[in-house]
């Protein structure tokens, strides 16, 4: 901006001299000088016309004194002038600078947030607010870190799930190991003692058969959880997936409705049969809490699909709700459940590249949000 003044007030003065120089040249005076003489010649041959003559006259002899009075006072004026120029300017570079100096501090205060972001990302901090919405660069920097952050947190929260689960799954493994062998040799035992007991003593055995059999149904549930497999991921339409599932099991839950909205094609990387384990399992707990619809909800964003489970249940207590996909969390009564299907949908989920989460909606009972890679992704 200062050389562009510079280069504006250099070529001004030479403009400004110019005209001011033209005006004032001898040839233009003489010219009027001779036009006078001129108008007293006519005014003696046309005596009628002498009065516009004389006007005539009187103007080119104000012009002539004018032009005098400039050239008397020419650099004054062009004294005067340029200094009129150069405030101006002057006063156009100190607002230009001021304005400047002004972004510059806000630029460098809105540069210090994100470098305060950075920090904290570096931190382990979670979901990261700058609060910076410029569409500039700095904003779409700042765009670009809260997005991080969100990204960071989700895979810290996946990893740890994982974590967990596969701790859980060792313990369960190991647990089911431990009590095959004498459960083997109780059954052993009691089918030998059978043959050696009546009355009482028969029912009591039979008592006992009962709860070895729940017992040995604990343990292929302890099993079952140990030995999840690695789902074998194709893609699929997921709107025909979920369709043919409700389709399908309609009538598995006697008092439950299943009903499935899909607008459009959903591709998605994802094994069918362990996709429609966890669709099982979370239709039956929805089916226990009495609930009476199942809505399976289709959409999808930039990073993935979404297929929301929601049901029209009691949803879960507040004390729960948190702890909801740990192993052997249930608010089933004793005997109807382990609390290990949420568990194992958790982990072939997670196992899938995507999620399973407890979602915060306005509507009562309970909406679970399915998380999967898009097809091809």
């Amino acid at each position: 901006m200062l050389a562009a003044a510079a280069v504006l007030f250099l070529f001004e003065r030479q403009l400004s001299s110019a005209w001011f120089r033209m005006g004032l040249q001898p040839e233009v005076i003489s010219a009027l000088e001779g036009s006078q003489e001129d108008r007293r010649h006519l005014a003696r041959l046309d005596p009628e016309k002498e009065t516009e003559y004389r006007r005539r006259f009187e103007e080119d002899q104000a012009l002539l004194n004018r032009l005098r009075i400039l050239e008397h006072n020419r650099k004054e004026i062009l004294r005067r002038y340029e200094t009129i120029l150069l405030a101006v300017v002057g006063g156009v570079l100190a607002a230009a600078g001021g304005l400047h100096l002004v972004r510059q501090g806000r630029r460098e205060r809105r540069i210090e947030r994100l470098r305060e972001a950075l920090v904290q990302l570096s931190d382990g901090r979670e979901n990261v607010d700058i609060g910076d919405r410029g569409k500039d660069t700095i904003g779409r920097i700042a765009a670009m870190i809260e997005e991080t952050s969100r990204v960071m947190a989700r895979d810290r929260r996946r990893l740890a799930a994982l974590q967990n689960l596969s701790l859980w799954q060792e313990t369960s493994r190991r647990h089911a190991h431990e009590m095959k062998t004498p459960l083997t040799a109780a059954r052993l035992e009691l089918t030998r003692l059978r043959g050696m007991v009546d009355g009482e003593g028969r029912q009591a055995v039979e008592s006992l058969g009962e709860e070895l059999d729940r017992l040995g149904r604990f343990t292929r549930e302890l099993t079952s959880f140990a030995r999840l497999p690695r789902p074998r991921l194709e893609v699929h339409d997921l709107g025909a997936v979920v369709s043919e599932f409700a389709a399908a099991f309609d009538l598995a839950w006697p008092s439950l409705a299943l009903r499935v909205s899909a607008p459009g094609s959903f591709p998605a990387a994802v094994d069918r049969e362990l996709l429609r384990q966890t669709l099982v399992n979370l239709c039956d707990n929805s089916a226990h809490a009495r609930a009476r619809t199942v809505t399976f909800r289709l959409s999808e964003n930039g990073n993935g699909i979404f297929l929301d489970v929601a049901d029209d249940g009691p949803g879960f207590p507040e004390e729960v709700r948190g702890r909801v996909f740990e192993p052997y969390v249930t608010t089933r009564k004793v005997g109807e459940g382990m609390g290990l299907g949420l568990a194992i949908s958790k982990k072939i989920l997670l196992d899938h590249g995507g999620d399973l989460e407890l979602v915060e909606t306005s509507e009562p009972g309970a909406t679970f949000r399915i998380t999967l890679q898009k097809g091809g992704s």
